[in-house]
Formats: C-alpha cells, sequence, structure tokens
C-alpha cells in the first residue's frame, strides 16, 4: 500500500484508470519495478527482494514496514530513480522538451499515461528472477522461481500491457535485466516491443525513440553503441536512488567472461562526478555511491601506468571532495581489487580514513569502523554483539564473535548427541 500525494493509498496489484490524464498524458514515460527504485531501507532491502522468495514477502514488510512508502515532487512524477533511469532521462533531454518527459513509479502509471503517449520505458534488473541472487540465495528458501523484485517486476508489466492505451505507445526495454527477456522470449507474455542493450547516451538509442514516437516498427533487440570518449558521457543532474554516480566505464582487464567489461575503459570527469553529487544532494539525498568497475582505476585510465598502480593524489582529492560536501552524510564503495592494498598500501590507510566514518554499515565484530556502533545479530546468533564506543582492536573483536559461534555450535552437538 502506498500513499500517494493526494492522500489516498493504491495496492500493489494490476489497476488501470480509465480516466485518462487531464494533459493528454506524457509523450515519454519512464519507470522501473518499485523493488529497484527504493533506497530508504539501505541495500540490505534491495539485496533481499533479490533473494528472497515472494511469499516471504511478509518477512520483510514485518522488518521494514514502511518499505513501500516513496517520495514525490510536486508534479506527482518519482523524486528519485535508478542511476540508469535518470541517465536515460538526461539522454533525452538533449532532443526533446522537459515538459514531454516523466520518470515515474509503476503505480503512478495511469496518471501519465495517457492517448498522447507515445513510449513507456523501463529499466529493469531481473524481471524474470534468474540472476545469481535468486538463482542461489532464492533456492535456499525451496524455491528459486519467484523472488520478490521479479514479482513487482511482472506487477509492473502487467499494468503497462493493461493500460487501455497500450495501443498507442511503444515499451521499450533497457537494464541489465534485459537478457532475461530476450533469452526466453518473453516479448508477447510481458507485452514489450524492443530490449535495448547498451548506453542511452548512443545516438542509435536516440533513433529508436524517434521511431517509436512516429509510430514505426522496432527491433526486437538491439545492441547500441558505447561512448568512446569521457565528453560524451552524460551524468543526470536530479536525484539517484542511493545517490549513485558514475565513476568510470568498463575495468580495462578484457576478460570474456565479464559483460561490462566489455565496454571501453573510461573515467569521468571529476567536474561532472561532482556536478551529479550536488544534484543529489541538493534534492535531498544524504548519500552517495560512486558506480564503477574497479575505482582504483579512476585518475589513470589510458595512460602509460599499469592498471593495478593507481594514482594516490587523484584518487584522494576525488573522495575528499565528495566526502566532504555539505550534505553528504553517507558514502558507499563501489567494486575495487586488492592489487592496490599491496602496491600502495599509503593509499589504502588515507583513503579508509576519509570514507570509513562516513559508512552506513556498523557490523562492529566484522569491520573496523571507527564509530563501532550498533549490533549485529542473526538467526544463528541471538546475542547482541559489541556497543557503542567498545575500544577492543578488531582482532579481539573477531575472536569474541568466533568464539560465541563455537559454544553455540557446541550447545547444538550436546543437544544433538
Amino acid at each position: 500500500m502506498i500513499e500517494n500525494p493526494n492522500g489516498n493509498t493504491t495496492h500493489s496489484t494490476v489497476q488501470t484508470n480509465a480516466t485518462p490524464p487531464a494533459d493528454g498524458g506524457k509523450l515519454i514515460v519512464i519507470t522501473a519495478p518499485l523493488t529497484e527504485t527504493i533506497d530508504h531501507a539501505g541495500y540490505f532491502i534491495q539485496m533481499g527482494m533479490a533473494s528472497m522468495p515472494i511469499w516471504m514477502e511478509g518477512v520483510m514488510t514485518k522488518k521494514y514496514p514502511k518499505w513501500r512508502d516513496v517520495e514525490y515532487n510536486d508534479d506527482g512524477s518519482a523524486r528519485y530513480m535508478p542511476a540508469g533511469v535518470r541517465l536515460v532521462e538526461a539522454s533525452l533531454l538533449r532532443e526533446f522538451k522537459p515538459e514531454d518527459i516523466v520518470c515515474c513509479f509503476p503505480d503512478d502509471l495511469d496518471k501519465f499515461v495517457g492517448p498522447k503517449t507515445r513510449v513507456v520505458a523501463v529499466s529493469t534488473h531481473n524481471p524474470l528472477g534468474v540472476t545469481f541472487a535468486a538463482g542461489v540465495y532464492t533456492s535456499i528458501f525451496g524455491s528459486s522461481k519467484m523472488p520478490i523484485n521479479s514479482h513487482y517486476s511482472r506487477l509492473m508489466f502487467s499494468k503497462i500491457k493493461e493500460n487501455p492505451y497500450r495501443g498507442n505507445f511503444k515499451v521499450i526495454v533497457g537494464g541489465s535485466g534485459g537478457w532475461q527477456i530476450t533469452q526466453t522470449n518473453s516479448f508477447e507474455e510481458l507485452g514489450i516491443d524492443c530490449v535495448v542493450e547498451g548506453r542511452s547516451e548512443s545516438q542509435d538509442t536516440m533513433s529508436l525513440f524517434h521511431k517509436a514516437i512516429n509510430g514505426e516498427e522496432l527491433p526486437r533487440e538491439i545492441s547500441v553503441g558505447h561512448p568512446n570518449e569521457r565528453e560524451a558521457l552524460l551524468v543526470p543532474d536530479k536525484r539517484t536512488t542511493f545517490g549513485v554516480v558514475e565513476m568510470t566505464t568498463g575495468c580495462g582487464r578484457r576478460c570474456k567472461f565479464c559483460v561490462p567489461d566489455l565496454n571501453p575503459q573510461i573515467d569521468f570527469p571529476k567536474e561532472k562526478i561532482m556536478a551529479a553529487v550536488a544534484s543529489n544532494v541538493r534534492e535531498g539525498n544524504k548519500q552517495i555511491s560512486l558506480a564503477t568497475e574497479d575505482m582504483f582505476i579512476w585518475g589513470q585510465v589510458h595512460t602509460d601506468t599499469p592498471f593495478y598502480f593507481p594514482n594516490r593524489e587523484a584518487l584522494l582529492d576525488l573522495y575528499s571532495s565528495v566526502i566532504n560536501t555539505p550534505g553528504v552524510e553517507q558514502h558507499v564503495l563501489s567494486h575495487s581489487t586488492i592489487a592496490p592494498a599491496v602496491v600502495d598500501p599509503v593509499l589504502i590507510k588515507k583513503l579508509s580514513d576519509l570514507v570509513l566514518p562516513k559508512s552506513p554499515i556498523h557490523l562492529p565484530y566484522l569491520s573496523n569502523h571507527p564509530a563501532k556502533e550498533g549490533s549485529f545479530a542473526t538467526a544463528w546468533i541471538g546475542d547482541r554483539l559489541g556497543q557503542t564506543g567498545e575500544e577492543d582492536h578488531a582482532e579481539q573483536r573477531r575472536a569474541v564473535l568466533h568464539r560465541r559461534l563455537a559454544e553455540r555450535g557446541a550447545r547444538r552437538a550436546a543437544r544433538d548427541e
């Protein structure tokens, strides 16, 4: 149940509004599944949505009773959206008027899809529930057929498919989950016209939208080009889910099994990164996450320096600027490699001093977070471990955890005997 700007509530079921929007609807409507849009409960809730079967949704709701609550702009559009959605929006704004485009939550599609709508663009990560997390973790609970986020993706596609103006617009799907649709040939089932693989800055992507608006037939699937120059990369100027701001594309190692590494290795200019950070803070985001395949390549891309030798000065300057931006209260690191810890331990020490105080993850017995706040409890550890202000060294804290695990295991073994 979600509270709308007018104070009413709607349930997460397939509902359509027979009354068209007063303005006839937006020309282009962009959306994403609810479970991929929310960020107020932290990273763990999205991981849980991808890892728990739909029949366990009640467990998630009990833990986070307000997880479906969302924030709106004054016009009813979504206040935050995944970074990929915002990038599509930024790309489209180069060629279309702002009043023709809207990003909205799935339950609000009927407010913006009308007789004037020609494109509904969707970004999705796990539409059919066949990601690694779904295949491995969901099966722990007895089934991997329908994780929570896949259920909500299907609700969204059903809502689009049953819209009374469906015959007027094309459905274009992008995002990392597009392959699930093409590999299973789920176009008809989900009501999808075209799946796009690639970045939205591409002129091929823009051409696709123009064709859809003109009512032309679209290819079932298409791979679009990737910018080869950093100047061609865009950063959104609106709030993103989790405050995600792109830092690099590709990683340069050229592993044949890794799809992201097939992209060109490019690092975003610092001024673009900081502009995106400022946009997130301006619109109320207190958390920033620099997205990258390897944070340590930033500042030395396309130089003669081997990839495992980081540019210490550049990285410290960037992270210091992000961390010290007024309004940034939390920062979450993305991916990195271990080699720089060996090559430049001084960098690791200085980066740790910068970013750890802004980390939202406080697990005192498993990390060196300087605040050492919070508690760590799981289904197999019933005790509360640690307390605010604890002075023990990391090794001592881990030793306590290991001892309690061993004691609990011994008690269980004794009961079994």
